[in-house]
């Protein structure tokens, strides 16, 4: 039987010091990191992570999406490049399709505002911001517009439902997920994340800091059994 208080305990147990880690290490946000913070979460969809990561270092360096007309073509360059992760050489899985968003994304933000900055500046509200990259950027769903306003520190009340965060849910009965194309569209992606704003209040924590402590925590267990946790 799946140990869930065991996976509820260690997420409680470790959420303080994410807490503390991040709300006092905020830095105040520039154009490059804005870029790079967005470019990681457009990168990171069916890729492992670190190597998301790097790519995303790899067009900061090359400080392509801060130029005015960030051209595909230049942004494929940088991801076709070789990345150095954990002392091994890997190749991005996607640099084309990759790169045509990431273009298509420049331009409606420039489109819109004299960069990500100002765009940003211009919500009312983290919602209102979400909706409107889900709506105009291209790549960014309901969960890497959350991604990257956390990681932003524009909110932390905005949760990020990875794979790891839904089985969460469904392994102690918060809600249940049966259709992965239902966290597509904002309505069936904010459906979820209501559920799980109203359990992160009951245990006083911040959604958008404890779907963080879910992810690290899952990761832990599944990586020690091949599978959630077991009593």
């Amino acid at each position: 039987m799946i140990n869930t208080t065991r996976l509820e305990r260690a997420v409680v147990s470790i959420y303080p010091e994410i807490h503390r880690r991040v709300t006092s290490s905020v830095d105040d946000a520039d154009e490059r990191l804005l870029w790079k913070e967005l470019s990681c979460c457009v990168l990171s969809s069916q890729v492992r992570y670190p190597v998301a990561v790097a790519a995303a270092e790899a067009l900061e360096r090359q400080a392509v999406l801060c130029r005015q007309g960030a051209s595909a073509d230049a942004l494929e360059s940088v991801l076709r490049s070789p990345l150095l992760v954990d002392c091994r050489v890997h190749h991005y899985r996607f640099p084309k399709s990759k790169a045509q968003q990431l273009a298509a994304t420049h331009a409606a933000v420039h489109s819109s505002a004299n960069g990500l900055l100002a765009l940003l500046d211009g919500f009312s509200c983290a919602e209102e911001a979400r909706r409107w990259f889900v709506a105009n950027a291209s790549g960014i769903g309901p969960k890497q517009a959350s991604m990257f306003l956390r990681n932003t520190g524009m909110t932390y009340d905005l949760a990020v439902l990875d794979r790891h965060v839904i089985d969460y849910m469904n392994e102690l009965g918060i809600s249940r997920v049966e259709r992965p194309g239902a966290l597509s569209t904002l309505k069936g992606y904010s459906n979820r994340e209501t559920v799980l704003k109203s359990y992160a209040h009951d245990l006083g924590m911040a959604v958008g800091l404890m779907d963080w402590a879910i992810w690290i925590v899952m990761r832990v267990f599944k990586a020690g059994n091949g599978k959630v946790a077991y009593s």
